[in-house]
């Protein structure tokens, strides 16, 4: 296998943050091996990414991601995996505009359905917004 890194040891690491993973051939700052491929390892505990400390998601469950997106947005697991590689990519706004939708269209209280739909023009619609998308 590639770097020697395991589907059961990817998922039981400790630490947080972004780090650095390597390959078999090469180093890549702020890298991570979002498929398990086994492709990469991490160098210590603290650099692992943080979304494997809350959730352990099973072969079946990333399997049923690639099926259909709107599995993974509607995993928990999934949501953390695609969250952390749109931080990656310097898009988190997106998923975070997504969730705060998502709460919105949950809330039944017409006082807070207005204050989470001001806030949610203010954070991520309004070209004054540091989070615009």
């Amino acid at each position: 296998m590639g770097g020697g890194r395991s589907e059961t040891s990817a998922l039981t690491g400790t630490g947080g943050g972004r780090g650095t993973a390597t390959t078999q051939n090469s180093q890549r700052p702020n890298a991570c091996c979002f498929c398990w491929c086994c492709c990469c390892s991490y160098e210590d505990e603290q650099s692992f990414p943080r979304f494997f400390l809350s959730t352990k998601p099973s072969l079946e469950e990333i399997r049923l991601w690639s099926q259909s997106f709107d599995k993974l947005m509607r995993n928990p697991a999934g949501r953390n995996v695609f969250r952390e590689f749109l931080r990656t990519e310097y898009s988190e706004e997106n998923m975070l505009f997504w969730l705060a939708c998502e709460d919105l269209k949950q809330e039944m209280n017409k006082s807070a359905i207005e204050e989470k739909a001001r806030s949610i023009y203010e954070d991520y619609i309004s070209i004054l917004s540091p989070k615009e998308v």
